[in-house]
């Protein structure tokens, strides 16, 4: 709990200089904007292949708030959690401004890494959890929740993630994005963009 405490210490720091959004200190894009795009098509074809209905994902993004969320919290380096809707190819994610529903292309892009995890229920009720989660697009977002206040009607990203398919919530008071991968496995991990930038060069350079 005192992680906790003090990662949504630095938070409200964070919040306060208008910091939230600011670029990563600890990772950094890369700079060949075209293979950037490359690494966002290969992950969300990746994704496509072999995520199903309902499945988890995992993703670190290139803010100063997703820096403070992997330093502060045990686990993997994870700072968000989403829900993938297969059949409309879509992600139902919770952010600052709200449970919201995104194209896949557009969550890949902004992530510098990401893991799909299959939650350990069945397909039938991974496909009512999407529901569910879609049910709360545009609800607001969960401040009070990060300190362990829970709130029925505001969500932040990994506890949607978590209430969608348990509303109890099993016995977290926080739920931390690296904590989903223990009620779930790993199904696909696409390592760091700089390594899929690194594999994509070598593939080209071996195709001349």
């Amino acid at each position: 709990m005192k992680r906790i405490a003090a990662l949504f210490l630095a938070t409200a720091i964070l919040a306060s200089a208008g910091c939230l959004h600011s670029p990563s200190s600890l990772i950094h894009r890369p700079k060949d904007v075209a293979m950037d795009e490359a690494v966002t098509a290969r992950w969300a074809a990746e994704v496509r292949r072999h995520a199903r209905h309902g499945d988890w994902l995992l993703t670190r993004s290139y803010t100063q708030l997703s820096d403070a969320i992997v330093q502060l919290t045990p686990g993997d380096d994870f700072s968000h959690g989403s829900i993938y809707d297969a059949e409309r190819d879509m992600i139902i994610e919770a952010i600052d401004t709200g449970v919201r529903e995104i194209p896949l292309e557009r969550l890949m892009k902004r992530t510098d890494d990401v893991m799909i995890v299959r939650a350990n229920v069945s397909d039938a009720e991974r496909a009512r959890a999407v529901e569910r989660a879609r049910s709360k697009i545009g609800t607001p977002y969960d401040t009070r929740g990060l300190f362990g206040i829970q709130d029925p009607d505001k969500f932040y990203c990994s506890e949607l993630v978590l209430w969608s398919i348990d509303s109890r919530m099993g016995d977290e008071i926080v739920v931390t994005p690296a904590d989903l991968i223990k009620y779930g496995r790993t199904v696909w991990y696409s390592g760091t963009r700089a390594d899929s930038v690194r594999i994509i060069r070598k593939e080209r350079m071996a195709k001349r």
